[in-house]
């Protein structure tokens, strides 16, 4: 997903802080020393997203949400906002280097004093984007900062780790990284967790030492860094059920058991609903087991129901029972936080048989799209529901 901003013809080389050489946007272009002493004198966190050319999710923040006017105007008043090419820039590089950056668009929100204060990724609507810089905010204002990683942004650790950076994008082999996990003391230093992100499979004594200290790696690593380690080690513990025809209570029964390992990292609902989807829609092709899962247990992340709307489409349009199924999970899950795109789809699957639901999320998406100033789309969401 990665991002190129339209802002690339700059003024560089013209003024010492160059804006971007697009009239509507909150961005300038800058050395980082430059916009470090301006973050210092203007007493503001430094807002940098970072993208690349050809990124589609990228071009839709330009084009979409960036420009809003209450996304620009809060931009502007509770940051000094910049971006970096991670593909043509040495510093967009050096940002992913320090942060392991793999998925973009990615936000990094950092303090006059390089302290990393939050971290967002990929495309958000513009209400649901503002609602993460206005946390970012509260978090900057309560001095919580990842305070994990090291405050310079440069390029530095061993071969392995920077031949991710250069214009090949060297992986390190598994064996790599394992003999460099088997060499550290500490195991929540900065690399020893880039490489903990990177690893297939969890050293046992390291996914012991990460499962039961959870919480300080989130407070020192945050949401990104920590989503790729536990992605491994729910990939180790599904292991055991490779090759194991689904059977709902013994599904439960592997759930009841790893259940107490991960609840202290306050996701249990979040991770048991991925081992859901990952075991009974992905490896046993089964959606109607998968939708009869979620609804039985609750899964109200309206991000999955897009999902499930994404992978299985086919069979939601051709099965009346699976798609019966999938409109009842929808009903419980989706509400005005969900994203533009889905509130849209699910409108459309719910016109036929229940229009007062239909028209709900028409109104939710209009409002969205009003905010992001989507004219033809709020005229086609506003004539859609005039046939409700």
């Amino acid at each position: 997903m990665m991002k190129k901003m339209m802002y690339t013809l700059l003024l560089a080389g013209l003024l010492p802080l160059a804006t971007f050489a697009q009239d509507s946007t909150q961005f300038i272009k800058a050395s980082w020393t430059e916009l470090l002493a301006k973050a210092k004198k203007e007493q503001k966190p430094i807002f940098v997203d970072t993208y690349f050319e050809g990124c589609h999710a990228c071009k839709e923040m330009e084009v979409k949400v960036f420009p809003g006017k209450e996304v620009r105007a809060y931009m502007e008043q509770n940051f000094i906002n910049t971006g970096f090419d991670v593909f043509k820039e040495d510093f967009g590089f050096d940002l992913c280097s320090r942060y392991l950056l793999h998925g973009f668009p990615t936000y990094l929100i950092i303090s006059p004093e390089g302290k990393l204060v939050n971290v967002g990724i990929g495309y958000n609507d513009a209400d649901r984007f503002l609602n993460f810089l206005k946390e970012t905010t509260a978090r900057y204002k309560r001095g919580q900062f990842y305070y994990g990683y090291a405050t310079n942004v440069k390029k530095e650790g061993p071969a392995w780790y920077q031949g991710l950076f250069n214009k090949k994008r060297e992986y390190p082999g598994d064996s790599v990284l394992v003999s460099f996990l088997a060499k550290q003391k500490d195991k929540t230093a900065e690399l020893t967790v880039k490489a903990m992100a990177l690893v297939k499979e969890l050293p046992a004594d390291y996914k012991d030492y990460y499962m039961k200290n959870r919480v300080k790696y989130q407070e020192m690593y945050g949401p990104d860094m920590n989503s790729s380690i536990i992605a491994r080690v729910i990939g180790a513990d599904m292991k055991e059920l490779a090759g194991v025809a689904y059977e709902p209570a013994a599904f439960e029964a592997f759930l009841k058991k790893h259940e107490a390992a991960y609840k202290p990292g306050g996701d249990w609902d979040s991770v048991k609903a991925e081992m859901a989807f990952r075991y009974i829609y992905k490896q046993q092709k089964n959606l109607k087991a998968y939708l009869e899962w979620s609804i039985a247990n609750k899964d109200m992340n309206s991000n999955n129901v897009r999902m499930a709307s994404f992978y299985g489409g086919a069979e939601l349009a051709k099965d009346p029972e699976v798609k019966a199924l999938y409109l009842q999970w929808a009903k419980i899950a989706i509400t005005e936080k969900a994203s533009l795109e889905l509130l849209n789809g699910a409108a459309y699957a719910f016109a036929d048989t229940d229009k007062a639901t239909a028209k709900q999320y028409l109104t939710w998406a209009v409002a969205k799209a009003e905010m992001m100033n989507l004219t033809d789309m709020v005229t086609r969401l506003n004539a859609k529901m005039a046939t409700l």
